[in-house]
């Protein structure tokens, strides 16, 4: 079950950035690299937090803790650039949405979470979330969008304490 609240958590951010955007054409391209990249990221994270894990056993769960809580933290204080709304090609646009999952799944790792069921939620919730957003040119206003990012920062920051007790 935590698995799937962090895939959820971990894959807000698509649905905030993909509703600032106007995309017209390959849309389902843009939704494919995003679903295939949240895959492979969080996979990659995934490992190295595993990894991270044996190699610094003793400190892997306050390393995990601390890491989600300034992960939560940066979600929180981010704020909204809108001059940095240009459409780059449907890959560079996936990579740059797909990258945070690389920083937060390796927290996810350190904790020795699920990593098939982590990482499928979080593909499958990041190709739904890009098509639904860049499909229905859905209308989010500032305001919601920064409420989803600092929930989602608070959740992460619950999670790192949560961590960090047990």
């Amino acid at each position: 079950m935590v698995e799937l609240i962090a895939a959820a958590v971990t894959t807000i951010d698509i649905l905030v950035i993909y509703t600032l955007l106007h995309v017209r054409r390959r849309k389902w391209l843009i939704a494919l690299w995003t679903g295939l990249l949240n895959v492979l990221f969080p996979l990659a994270g995934f490992l190295m937090g595993e990894w991270s894990a044996h190699l610094l056993s003793d400190w892997s769960g306050i390393l995990s803790s601390v890491l989600l809580v300034l992960i939560g933290v940066h979600m929180l204080l981010q704020e909204e650039d809108t001059a940095s709304q240009k459409l780059a090609g449907p890959l560079l646009l996936a990579v740059a949405v797909s990258l945070d999952g690389l920083s937060i799944s390796m927290s996810f790792g350190l904790q020795q979470l699920n990593k098939t069921l982590f990482v499928s939620a979080t593909g499958f919730f990041s190709l739904v979330l890009s098509w639904f957003a860049l499909r229905t040119n859905m209308a989010m206003t500032l305001g919601m969008r920064a409420f989803l990012r600092r929930l989602a920062g608070v959740i992460l920051i619950v999670m790192g304490i949560l961590a960090w007790i047990s």
